[in-house]
């Protein structure tokens, strides 16, 4: 009998604390969702004073070329695919992992498919890595233009060259 009570005693707390979690998140996200639509647009690096994107307290364009806080790449939750099934699941706008678009330009030569990516000097944006530093991910397309957006698979990492 008290094993019940004290198993039933633990799921309560756990129970709790986990809808405690759910809802403060939820609400977290939805606020940080319409402000942060306001201060980024849809391919631009997102850096953090943290070099982290949960937990951050200020969350900034990339402002320097091989930025060592680049955490993301902001995506608007309009250009991003939702599941139907889930049709109120809140979308995370900031791309950690996967395949996305970024911005970029042409100020460290022109980008071909396999280059990889940092942060060029002009806010939020992306250029070829050519030296060591933290880059952003790899160009699985050649770039078209100067500048424009350009599909690329993330992987945050300092890379030697």
């Amino acid at each position: 009998m008290r094993t019940t009570k004290i198993f039933l005693y633990v799921t309560l707390i756990f129970f709790t604390y986990n809808v405690a979690c759910f809802a403060q998140n939820k609400t977290q996200t939805n606020q940080s969702s319409l402000d942060y639509n306001s201060i980024f647009s849809t391919g631009e690096i997102v850096c953090s004073d943290n070099a982290q994107v949960k937990g951050a307290t200020v969350l900034n364009k990339s402002q320097k070329a091989y930025d060592e806080t680049i955490v993301a790449v902001f995506v608007k939750p309009d250009n991003i695919q939702r599941d139907p099934s889930l049709p109120n699941i809140i979308q995370n706008p900031f791309k950690t992992t996967g395949i996305c678009f970024v911005k970029y330009n042409s100020e460290n030569g022109t980008i071909k498919k396999g280059d990889l990516i940092t942060s060029s000097s002009e806010p939020g944006v992306g250029m070829k890595a050519t030296i060591s530093g933290i880059v952003l991910g790899v160009a699985l397309e050649d770039a078209s233009s100067s500048s424009g957006l350009i599909k690329i698979r993330i992987f945050i990492q300092y890379v030697k060259q």
